[in-house]
């Protein structure tokens, strides 16, 4: 028979360990009593010895991790701190040469191996992910959360979140883990939650029978958590869903090929949404960690499948065609096929997949169904507490910085479309206080050679930091969809229908937008000639979507119709904003022969209101500035024509109407 002890033999000093665990009866029938096995004298577990079976520890034991997604961060950060943990030793010896280091080690631990092992596991996750166990953190945030207040927030302000639920956020935490489908994961409750409402009326009975009698109090104390927990162990039917990955993906592009599309996407699309992290997402890729990780084989796909869009390889397009409209289809249509489940609760692979699904719809013909993708990733994240600043550590890690990065990209998403499609948005700026992401370039998130993690070098600007100005830049178009284009029930019944509102809210988005202007770091300032051509990008990017978002505050006043004192001052505006992007975009154009797919909203925006103000100036016999403009709508065509290989939303609809505008095929504006 073989014991359950197991004795290290690598010297003569080799300590004996005793491994407590079940025998392999025990572990194939899963029973609740066993283990008991060391303890006896015989070595034989009661369920064995009643069973009269033989008691053996020979099956090896199967180790499972705590969660799939630190394979990618394991992999490629394990070797790094072994290797410190090597230098700490030489040095602490250098330092005391008389102190046997090891011996002090192996002390310590012993000391520890019965302490609470609930307080060990806590301390393990926190210093994993204090998002997937829901531990909040008391800390600042590492970058100043964006304000919200009842009037236009300010950009710069930092308001504290509504910290007055810290302490009680603080013990339901545990309880929230009982009461998910899944015990182990952790799904986020608010205060208004009837959950909380029962946890703090059971603090208030814990307070009431503390001025009990010991008696007393001992005979109406509740079990405690960990018995609980059996109630609420997963539903057999659900484990199944909660449990199964996603299958491994078999079918890659070839070496070549996917080098080249990871490339174009990380140019492309990850230097101005920075989803992902690019030294740890190649160094898993030459492991070969998606052709046995599902999650991770989905993310690359979607990510070949952005790619495919700036690629002029044949082999991206599906087979038997020659339409460049294809392009990447194959490897979205894979992965969306596979994501189908939302009952467990979400990972950083989850909120990933959800990203890359709707950057990719939203170059395609069928834009409009990133809509549906964009909401569940928001209430995935939100299930999580993604948008709550104490769910996250205050020292950064790289699984939380990404989950922090994935929420607000799709948040800025959320936004955007709410605006373009006229919808409401899933969440609102009041409804979170996460950090803004980190503005540290990613190969400094990795300490290496004393300098510390996530700290940008001094006097080199960060590409990240495009990333913060557009987040702050989206607050005040989603402030403005909720206030000049709200209905007027919403109007209403805030007392906000009357002109003077209608002008104070106007002026108070202009002083935003202006304040917005002041807070763009010096190297996304535009300069025509700038020598960098990432920031000379990304500063025109910026430019034109603050002067679309201009726009967007002024264009519901600018309908005679309305009759409002906005009328004509806003027209003005938007005439105006309109002419500045296309000049800004044009330049790009001129500079680098792209003028970039993520102007295209900005170039069609400023198109229609630079069409409104040539036929309004040729309805009232004024023909001023009408050639100019037109010549303006010529230029935003070509441009748009110019996105079209990158993003076929250039030739849907929409564009159409001005290419067949009457006005821009007669060449002038009489």
């Amino acid at each position: 028979m073989s014991s359950p002890d197991r004795e290290d033999d690598t010297g003569p000093s080799a300590k004996k360990r005793k491994v407590q665990r079940a025998c392999d009866y025990c572990r194939r029938k899963k029973s609740t009593i066993a283990g008991d096995g060391p303890q006896r004298a015989d070595n034989r577990c009661s369920k064995c010895t009643s069973r009269r079976t033989d008691c053996t520890y020979v099956e090896p034991l199967y180790v499972r991790r705590s969660a799939p997604e630190f394979d990618i961060f394991l992999i490629f950060y394990v070797d790094k701190v072994e290797g410190r943990m090597q230098r700490l030793e030489q040095l602490l010896k250098k330092l005391s040469p008389g102190i046997d280091i090891t011996k002090e080690l192996d002390s310590t631990l012993s000391d520890n191996e019965g302490g609470s092992s609930a307080s060990v596991g806590a301390s393990t996750r926190s210093d994993t992910s204090t998002l997937r166990t829901g531990k909040p953190s008391t800390s600042t945030t590492l970058s100043p959360p964006i304000a919200a207040s009842p009037s236009i927030p300010a950009v710069l302000d930092d308001l504290d979140p509504s910290d007055d639920e810290s302490e009680l956020q603080k013990n339901i935490v545990d309880g929230f883990n009982r009461l998910s489908i899944d015990p182990v994961t952790y799904r986020y409750h608010g205060k208004s939650s009837g959950l909380v409402f029962v946890r703090a009326a059971k603090h208030l009975k814990d307070q009431i029978e503390a001025d009990m009698t010991t008696t007393t109090k001992a005979q109406s104390t509740e079990e405690p958590p960990r018995s609980v927990n059996k109630q609420y162990a997963p539903i057999p039917w659900l484990r199944s869903i909660l449990e199964d990955a996603p299958p491994p993906f078999t079918e890659f592009p070839p070496e070549d090929l996917l080098g080249d599309l990871m490339n174009l996407y990380f140019r492309e699309m990850n230097d101005y949404m920075p989803l992902l992290h690019e030294p740890t997402f190649k160094q898993c890729i030459k492991n070969g960690l998606q052709h046995h990780h599902g999650a991770f084989g989905g993310t690359l796909l979607l990510v070949c499948a952005c790619g495919a869009r700036f690629s002029d390889d044949p082999r991206v397009l599906l087979e038997g065609t020659h339409n460049t409209e294809s392009a990447g289809w194959k490897w979205f249509e894979t992965v969306e096929r596979v994501y189908k489940s939302y009952m467990a609760p979400a990972t950083v692979y989850d909120l990933q997949v959800r990203v890359l699904l709707v950057l990719y719809l939203q170059g395609t013909t069928v834009p409009h169904t990133s809509w549906t993708h964009i909401g569940i990733g928001v209430r995935m994240g939100v299930d999580i507490g993604a948008h709550r600043k104490k769910m996250y550590g205050a020292i950064p890690t790289i699984e939380e910085e990404m989950i922090r990065r994935a929420f607000w990209i799709l948040v800025v998403l959320d936004w955007g479309s709410a605006y373009s499609m006229g919808r409401p948005a899933s969440i609102h700026d009041e409804d979170m206080d996460l950090g803004l992401p980190l503005e540290c370039d990613d190969e400094y998130w990795i300490s290496s050679g004393g300098e510390r993690a996530f700290q940008q070098p001094h006097g080199r600007p960060s590409k990240n930091c495009f990333f913060t100005s557009y987040i702050r830049l989206c607050q005040i178009l989603a402030f403005a969809v909720r206030t000049v284009y709200s209905i007027n029930k919403s109007k209403s019944a805030l007392g906000h229908g009357d002109q003077q509102w209608e002008q104070r809210i106007v002026a108070d988005l202009d002083s935003a937008l202006n304040r917005w202007v002041d807070t763009v770091p010096g190297h996304l300032r535009w300069d025509p000639d700038r020598e960098d051509t990432l920031f000379l990008k990304q500063s025109a990017v910026l430019l034109s979507h603050y002067y679309q978002f201009q726009i967007a505050v002024h264009r519901p006043f600018i309908s005679t119709r309305r009759g409002s004192p906005l009328s004509f001052p806003s027209l003005i505006i938007c005439t105006n904003a309109a002419r500045s992007g296309v000049r800004v975009v044009s330049h790009l154009y001129q500079r680098t022969g792209d003028p970039s797919y993520k102007n295209l909203s900005s170039l069609f925006m400023c198109a229609v209101v630079l069409l409104l103000s040539v036929w309004g100036e040729r309805k009232s016999g004024r023909t001023v500035n009408a050639a100019q403009d037109v010549a303006y709508v010529k230029k935003c065509l070509e441009m748009i024509r110019a996105c079209h290989r990158k993003c076929v939303t250039a030739a849907s609809f929409p564009s159409r109407l001005i290419f067949n505008a009457p006005i821009v095929q007669d060449g002038d504006g009489r």
